[in-house]
């Protein structure tokens, strides 16, 4: 069986999902770092946390702006749930394709004519809601945090990809 990890400073690292502070802190869900005083590469790590969720949720905001089914609670079983989430993403993918872009003033994520929104907007049209931070608690996480973030570091500091 082929692993997907990478290996990162020493560490085999498998896909993540991205989170902010409010999830739980897990080898498979990384969030950043919250403590009061962070040194350069904490910072650094968390800006690029930051930078890549931002990439998700704008990923969101359009599929949602396309897919209007999307903006309400299904009442359907969970199965077809699934399918139909599934459903508009193959289509959206295909719609981006052929060239079909999304419209402006249909994008929650442009501010028609500026072209932006602030992160707040956004957050409130795509009805996310602020959570309270939950505590650290997973010191194999924690190792793959300061993997990272020494990776990160490394790139910043050399320039480039490491």
């Amino acid at each position: 069986m082929q692993r997907i990890g990478k290996n990162i400073e020493k560490l085999i690292v498998n896909p993540l999902i991205l989170g902010d502070s409010a999830f739980p802190f897990r080898i498979w869900l990384m969030k950043p770092y919250g403590h009061a005083t962070l040194s350069p590469k904490e910072n650094n790590f968390n800006y690029r946390l930051s930078r890549a969720r931002m990439v998700t949720e704008r990923a969101f905001g359009q599929l949602k702006s396309r897919w209007r089914i999307l903006h309400r609670r299904s009442e359907c079983e969970p199965e077809s749930v699934k399918e139909t989430a599934l459903t508009c993403v193959v289509l959206h993918n295909l719609c981006i394709a052929n060239g079909d872009n999304l419209p402006q003033h249909v994008d929650l994520l442009c501010n028609y004519p500026k072209n932006q929104r602030d992160r707040e907007k956004v957050r409130k049209l795509l009805q996310m809601r602020s959570c309270a931070r939950t505590k650290d608690s997973s010191k194999a996480a924690e190792a793959i945090r300061a993997a990272l973030a020494e990776k990160l570091w490394k790139e910043k500091e050399g320039g480039g990809v490491v």
